[in-house]
């Protein structure tokens, strides 16, 4: 099967002769500015991405930083074209992502070879991702294992939301997988993100276990200090992960449940707790946490209420649009809530399905 070049060069005649030499071999897609590449890489995820230094408006380095900062595009290796050949202009490449250089005029051999070594590189490079997969499925197993497992120690103390936080898992999972489908969250919300923030969604509430029984199971409603102190679990949830994040500070899943546990009663207006974020300041699985986690809460039976209905739930969320909640993920959350009240539905059914 033929590879896919994304070419970006801003000058018709490098373009040209850089599809003359490469035709034959790949699928080609060109692009004259950075902007025109970046509308490509809407619809295209090529194998590789030819690109030009030297650019109006924004130049290659610029580009190459968004590149390696979206999670969707930053495997993608970049070789620039450049007529320079000072080392700094190279040594700077390099430091921002680039995989290699092939300098201007073209050799069609050199451009050629050059081309051909770094598809390998990234060929074997995702074969070897492959292997890491697989020797880390079981470890993955265990971490869900783990999730759920502490999941299940919180609904065990708490008598009085049990069952709370696998209901919010599974509107967490099917909430997410809707937004892949957005154009606006592709970025951030990968098949990565979905498997990291959904095995943390379990744990968002693990604080709870430092919380006096006297309170996480009064069965009715909390007085104000009772309140107070019960806001206290969600530093106490990441105070746990920030502990753990210190060994292992680069792992994405531990960041992810640290966010989880210590953000989701955030408010969009700031007026949340424990630290008072506002707006795409908190972090976007805490954003998506919060919705679902107040939509469980609205349509569960509580001794001090019976569950509301799925529109009331909604209807409840969408007055809370801008203020409480990201206006944005509210209105794809009523986009989405036929998903939502089939997963409603099915909630039992579904929680006998989780580990």
């Amino acid at each position: 099967m033929k590879k896919t070049i994304l070419m970006i060069d801003d000058v018709k005649l490098n373009l040209a002769t850089a599809r003359d030499v490469l035709k034959d071999e790949y699928i080609l897609h060109e692009a004259m500015s950075a902007k025109e590449g970046f509308a490509v890489l809407e619809n295209v995820i090529p194998d590789l991405i030819l690109l030009d230094i030297v650019m109006p408006e924004m130049d290659g380095y610029e580009m190459i930083t968004q590149l390696k900062a979206s999670r969707r595009l930053r495997r993608i290796p970049v070789i620039f074209l450049t007529a320079e050949t000072d080392p700094k202009s190279e040594v700077k490449g390099f430091d921002l992502g680039a995989a290699d250089f092939i300098g201007k005029p073209f050799v069609a051999e050199v451009m050629k070879r050059r081309i051909e070594t770094q598809l390998e590189l990234a060929q074997y490079q995702q074969s070897l991702e492959k292997i890491v997969e697989q020797k880390v499925e079981e470890n993955e197993r265990l971490q869900d294992m783990l999730s759920a497992g502490f999941a299940e120690l919180v609904e065990s103390r708490d008598g009085v939301t049990g069952g709370h936080v696998k209901n919010t898992s599974i509107y967490y999972e099917a909430f997410v997988r809707y937004l892949k489908t957005v154009p606006v969250y592709r970025e951030e919300v990968t098949d990565e993100f979905i498997k990291l923030s959904t095995r943390s969604a379990p744990l968002h509430d693990i604080g709870k276990i430092g919380i006096d029984d006297n309170v996480l199971r009064k069965e009715t409603s909390l007085e104000k200090k009772e309140m107070e102190y019960m806001k206290t679990h969600s530093e106490l949830g990441g105070q746990t992960f920030h502990k753990i994040r210190k060994t292992f500070v680069e792992n994405e899943f531990l960041k992810i449940a640290e966010h989880m546990a210590l953000y989701h009663h955030e408010r969009w207006d700031g007026k949340g707790y424990p630290i008072g974020l506002s707006g795409t300041e908190i972090p976007l699985e805490a954003r998506i946490m919060s919705i679902v986690d107040v939509y469980d809460a609205l349509t569960s039976k509580r001794p001090y209420k019976e569950p509301f209905s799925h529109e009331k739930a909604c209807a409840i969320i969408v007055e809370g649009r801008g203020n409480q909640f990201d206006p944005d993920l509210v209105d794809e959350f009523i986009k989405a809530q036929d998903i939502m009240r089939d997963r409603l539905e099915r909630k039992e059914e579904l929680r006998k399905a989780i580990i």
